[in-house]
């Protein structure tokens, strides 16, 4: 009794610090993002080919998201006064993406654990502490016409994830790369719009 009590006492106290560091997302006012990672994401895309995904979309995808400020705009989707750009990292990551296996089916969503790996494995970049944001995009399917993305909080120092939602944005545009980006805005604009605002809602309760 006396041990089963000590282990729910410890599970309470977890549940209690992970919930005080996730409320640090909605009050911090600056924070740093990261890009758009796809060390995980899976690609059913009839009109590109793996290694041309890999070498040339990767970089141009994420070009695209911290050039263009107007359709992805991060301090109206983050709630912040401040966002810094640390795409290195991220574009480290890309880089050592298996080709091969990004043509594999989706089969699911990424559990708690894959994305908490995902994350350890950072490294590099000029910041060393604050609060981190990055997509962790899990798929693009021209078939079933979305785009599927994890948005992940973390703590930069430890890399222990603090919060994250999955998100799912429709492509919309003309050309493979304007495309899918447009996935990507529906996300921002959701998080500008509404989202952010329920998580916050989430976590602090009010």
């Amino acid at each position: 009794m006396k041990k089963n009590f000590l282990l729910l006492t410890a599970t309470i106290f977890i549940f209690s610090l992970y919930a005080q560091d996730a409320k640090s997302i909605f009050s911090a006012e600056k924070i740093v993002f990261y890009g758009l990672d796809f060390t995980k994401a899976k690609f059913a895309l009839p009109d590109a080919k793996p290694d041309d995904i890999k070498n040339n979309l990767f970089k141009q995808w994420n070009d695209n998201v911290f050039s263009d400020n107007g359709r992805f705009n991060k301090e109206s989707a983050f709630k912040k006064l401040t966002v810094y750009g640390e795409p290195s990292v991220v574009e480290k990551g890309n880089a050592t993406a298996n080709a091969s296996s990004l043509a594999e089916k989706y089969e699911k969503p990424l559990t708690k654990g894959e994305i908490q790996s995902a994350i350890s494995e950072y490294s590099g970049g000029t910041r060393k502490e604050g609060l981190g944001v990055v997509f962790l995009i899990e798929s693009f399917s021209k078939k079933d016409k979305k785009g599927i993305a994890d948005v992940v909080f973390f703590d930069i120092a430890t890399r222990k994830v603090l919060f994250y939602k999955q998100m799912i944005g429709e492509p919309r545009g003309g050309g493979l790369n304007n495309f899918w980006m447009g996935s990507i805005q529906v996300m921002f604009d959701n998080m500008a719009n509404s989202e952010f605002e329920v998580w916050k809602k989430e976590v602090i309760g009010k």
